[in-house]
C-alpha cells in the first residue's frame, strides 16, 4: 500500500483516515462521568416568553425600555426596580438602541392599588372623549357648524 501524505490543516480527512479517528465505545465517557442533568430541563429553542418573570403578589410589573427619561419618569410614577437573587436590577436586551448598541428594558413594579388608580384615571379621560364625540363636540371650534343627527351619535364597542 502506498503511503499518502497527511492532508494540510483545515482540510477534512479522507474516508479511511476518518474511520480511524472514530472513537470506540471504550473511549466514550461513562454515565458516571456525564454532567448532572438539571431537575427540569428546558429544551433549547422551545416556545417561551423572553420577558416572562415571576410577579409578586400585590404588585403590577412592567418592562420599561431604557430610552432617555423613560426610567426616571417611571420612578416618578412610583415604579421601583425589581432585583434578582444577586441584588441586580432585572434587565433584558429587547432591541437595538438609537446609537446602534443594545436596547435594554428594565422590569419595574408598582403596588397594585396605585396601578388600578392610574388605569381608572386613564379610563375617565377616554370616557370623557367618547361623550364629547357622542355630542359632536370633540375638538370643536367656534363656528365650525358641526352636524349632529337628531338621534345623536352612538359608539359601539366591538
Amino acid at each position: 500500500m502506498i503511503e499518502e501524505p497527511r492532508r494540510g490543516p483545515g482540510r477534512p480527512p479522507k474516508y479511511h483516515e476518518a474511520i480511524q479517528q472514530v472513537p470506540t465505545p471504550q473511549d466514550q465517557p461513562s454515565a458516571i462521568d456525564a454532567p448532572a442533568m438539571p431537575a427540569r430541563r428546558k429544551p433549547f429553542g422551545g416556545m417561551e416568553q423572553k420577558l416572562a418573570y415571576p410577579q409578586r403578589a400585590g404588585f403590577h410589573s412592567h418592562w420599561f425600555n431604557d430610552i432617555p427619561g423613560r426610567i426616571d419618569r417611571a420612578k416618578e410614577a412610583g415604579y421601583t426596580h425589581i432585583q434578582d437573587k444577586d441584588g441586580k436590577n432585572v434587565c433584558r436586551v429587547v432591541g437595538i438602541a438609537e446609537g446602534g448598541g443594545p436596547l435594554h428594558a428594565y422590569n419595574m413594579e408598582i403596588p397594585e392599588g396605585w396601578y388600578q388608580e392610574d388605569m381608572a384615571a386613564q379610563k375617565r379621560v377616554v370616557d370623557e372623549k367618547e361623550e364629547a364625540m357622542k355630542r359632536g363636540e370633540l375638538e370643536a371650534q367656534p363656528g365650525d357648524k358641526r352636524y349632529v343627527p337628531s338621534q345623536g351619535i352612538s359608539i359601539k364597542h366591538g
